[in-house]
């Protein structure tokens, strides 16, 4: 599979149509103003930390350890974990999540982590070489999720991050859940 040919799956699946973002609500007037931004440029900006951010210091510093600060993450499903424990430690009071259009994936640089990407020994690879690697059948294709085979895999698809170089424009923001 290539790059258009995912992105053509994902356009016409009843799964999940687009790449995830979640942030608070708070932040919603920045970045319908600049889109998304790497937690390195906002930090170069000048207005690091936005109102309120997902990831906690650890999580930040391991960030710019690994080199993914100079990256926005993004998500393949609208159930990332990070979401979940960032709600409940109260990092995000009114979490919502942002619709990203699947040609993002087109932007230059692009890479995806096979679990969360400030982890050790996590595989972040090009998008070109992950497309090969991807459940695509798990994220885009009706598929039973009460077996617990596929539950597996749905699982390990949703600890999946993109990384988008810098910045996610505006034009590509497509909706908010």
């Amino acid at each position: 599979m290539n790059l258009d040919k995912l992105i053509n799956m994902m356009n016409r699946s009843n799964q999940h149509k687009y790449l995830y973002h979640f942030t608070d609500e708070a932040n919603f007037p920045s970045i319908s103003a600049k889109g998304l931004i790497s937690k390195e440029r906002m930090r170069a900006e000048g207005w690091w930390p936005p109102l309120a951010t997902g990831g906690n210091p650890l999580s930040h510093d391991l960030d710019t350890y690994r080199g993914i600060d100079p990256y926005v993450s993004l998500c393949m499903t609208r159930n990332h974990r990070m979401k979940f424990l960032a709600q409940k430690d109260g990092r995000l009071p009114n979490p919502r999540y942002l619709a990203i259009r699947p040609e993002v994936l087109k932007i230059e640089g692009t890479r995806i982590a096979f679990g969360v990407a400030n982890a050790n020994d996590v595989e972040i690879l090009p998008v070109e070489e992950a497309i090969l690697k991807l459940d695509v059948e798990v994220l885009y294709e009706r598929t039973e999720w009460s077996d617990p085979t596929v539950q597996q895999r749905l699982q390990a698809a949703e600890k999946l991050e993109v990384l988008v170089p810098h910045t996610v424009p505006v034009e590509l923001l497509a909706g908010v859940f």
